[in-house]
């Protein structure tokens, strides 16, 4: 049976898994717990140098074997400090009265957008655990990405007339009615009570708080917040279901409120745009909206590739720029980096070299050191977490379907041609100069991604780079 509580237990297992994925800033936690960990790390190094001596003395050998006695008794002393903190914690969540304290901000395109103080290890651990209860209780999981664009290549990459919509969802997590949620969640007899509690009491606060030009009174659930995602595709399983069952859909795919329909063929006496109207007000039946087809936004198009030599302008999709054309025979996609992409990649290269800039001033060598560890993040790919089995992201992990390689070029030509400034003062200005130049027209995407470079970076230097990226 699943175990839903809010226990020490569970929270010494997310501990381990948020602190492994470098969530859980070591300096937020108790000074008893900091002191063990790096007594501790100081020990590991000690044994591991001991360790690598081939021809150990009999003194050594012993050192050795103390150390290691030592280290153990401190990895045990450790779990027993995270053990009592964590008791604490619970304590504190399963307290009467514990409830989550929401902020909220506006975002850069004018969404109200939530959180937690996740400083506060009571919210931390039980976000974590609610969202881990929903997502097991209710097998609810966000669509893979790379999943929805791999399928669309190969559906779009054929000699099958087919009509395609891509269309969005109106303020999809601001428009969910509770009306028709919250019977999901407390009919489900298997969610734990106190997870129901807590849904009710983090949608009951967001109700109080949120400004109703953005969501109308008991609708909504709050962006940002770990539960929302979980929720709000609890929410959509049913829609999903009836709209991929269609007899004429063959290709369905929804990522969070981005839509993408292949269809095979249309109902009898429709047409593609009386198909998509008849869709928008399935979606209302649901509290939704759909975005109007020829909305300014370009997030709703609908495409009808039955017939010959039709050239569909580009269309951004999920990171990329989808490029579709049908001739006479055959219907076809490329995919280029989409422009909001291409813009990130512009802003952090901007970035990095701002903070050379700004660093060299004072210690060039280590602003050396931070602009080739940012570009290399930027031009290459690394693992997330050191295991065997850890993702790898970068480049090309994150751009592996990507066709038009002119987009890398592109990027390259802005990275060489991207003006950077050394401190005038600076000792051998003419020589560090022309070394900077040579090694950053060295850099090519083009060729890091051919290659799939990697490159190896601790979770605490990448976290580190993405401050000044």
């Amino acid at each position: 049976m699943l175990d839903q509580s809010f226990s020490a237990h569970n929270f010494e297992t997310i501990y381990c898994l948020e602190s492994r994925k470098g969530n859980i800033d070591i300096q937020t936690m108790p000074e008893e717990y900091r002191d063990v960990l790096a007594r501790s790390e100081e020990l590991k190094k000690a044994v591991s140098v001991l360790r690598q001596k081939k021809d150990r003395t009999q003194e050594e050998a012993l050192e050795l074997d103390i150390k290691k006695v030592e280290l153990k008794n401190l990895i045990e002393q450790k779990k027993d400090v995270l053990r009592i903190y964590l008791e604490t914690i619970d304590k504190q969540v399963n307290a009467h009265g514990f409830k989550f304290s929401l902020n909220k901000f506006i975002s850069d395109d004018n969404k109200e957008v939530y959180t937690l103080d996740v400083t506060s290890h009571a919210y931390l651990f039980a976000i974590k655990q609610l969202q881990y209860n929903i997502r097991q209780t209710f097998k609810v999981k966000q669509a893979n990405r790379h999943s929805i664009l791999a399928n669309i290549k190969t559906f779009l990459n054929s000699d099958i007339p087919v009509y395609v919509i891509r269309t969005d969802i109106s303020s999809f997590y601001e428009s969910i009615p509770h009306d028709k949620l919250m019977p999901m969640i407390f009919d489900n007899t298997l969610l734990s009570n106190k997870s129901k509690a807590f849904i009710k009491g983090i949608l009951g606060e967001y109700e109080k708080i949120k400004g109703h030009e953005f969501a109308s009174p008991s609708r909504g659930v709050p962006r940002g917040i770990g539960i929302s995602s979980y929720l709000s595709e609890l929410y959509m399983r049913d829609i999903d279901a009836k709209i991929s069952s269609r007899k004429e859909v063959m290709f369905y795919a929804r990522y969070v409120d981005d839509i993408f329909i292949i269809l095979s063929s249309l109902p009898i006496e429709s047409s593609i745009d009386q198909y998509y109207a008849d869709m928008t007000a399935f979606f209302q039946t649901y509290g939704l909206s759909l975005k109007p087809s020829g909305d300014r936004s370009g997030k709703c198009r609908i495409m009808d590739f039955t017939k010959d030599n039709y050239v569909e302008n580009p269309m951004n999709y999920l990171g990329y720029c989808l490029y579709m054309n049908r001739t006479a025979k055959k219907l076809s996609v490329t995919y280029g980096l989409s422009d909001k992409k291409k813009e990130r990649y512009h802003k952090k290269i901007d970035h990095a070299i701002d903070h050379f800039e700004t660093l060299c001033k004072y210690n060039i060598k280590q602003a050396y050191c931070d602009l080739f560890d940012s570009l290399n993040i930027l031009t290459g790919n690394f693992k997330l977490f050191k295991s065997k089995n850890s993702v790898k992201v970068g480049l090309f992990y994150n751009n592996d379907l990507l066709d038009r390689k002119e987009d890398l070029d592109e990027l390259t030509t802005y990275l060489k041609e991207h003006p950077i400034e050394l401190y005038a003062g600076l000792k051998d200005y003419a020589k560090v100069k022309a070394k900077l130049v040579k090694r950053i027209s060295s850099i090519d995407f083009n060729h890091r991604w051919r290659e799939r470079k990697m490159f190896s970076f601790s979770i605490q230097r990448i976290q580190e780079i993405k401050k000044w990226l």
